[in-house]
């Protein structure tokens, strides 16, 4: 049942990218902007054609009449794809994270209770192996 809720909810996030992301995902969309523009202004001023050619390669845009706006769009929606992609893969990593205690016991508080239980001076004999 979780797989299939799971399933769901990345079908919503695709067909409704942008809308169902964590708030440090759209602060740092909210810069994107800005940064296609400045990227778009270095690319387009650049001298070396060579250059100019490879970054209008890896945007998919052909050479020839070639304006600033759609270069910043272009690099503007990979940026926004790029935070898309990462968020929705951190958030499958805090989610696969605790799972693993979600049904059993917490080793870690178990040692923690060991532990209090050895500084308060108890006279049992605790070997490695115990923790």
């Amino acid at each position: 049942m979780k797989k299939s809720i799971a399933l769901a909810f990345d079908d919503l996030k695709e067909k409704y990218s942008g809308t169902l992301l964590s708030a440090h995902a759209l602060k740092i969309q909210s810069y994107a902007p800005d940064l296609a523009k400045s990227i778009a202004g270095l690319i387009l001023s650049a001298d070396d054609s060579i250059f100019q050619h490879e970054c209008f390669s890896i945007l998919g845009l052909q050479l020839g009449s070639i304006e600033q706006d759609s270069v910043e769009n272009r690099i503007k929606d990979k940026i926004i794809s790029a935070i898309d992609m990462n968020d929705s893969k951190a958030r499958q990593l805090r989610c696969r994270e605790p799972a693993a205690f979600l049904f059993g016991d917490d080793p870690i508080q178990e040692h923690e209770s060991m532990l209090d239980e050895c500084e308060q001076g108890e006279e049992e004999d605790y070997t490695l192996m115990d923790f």
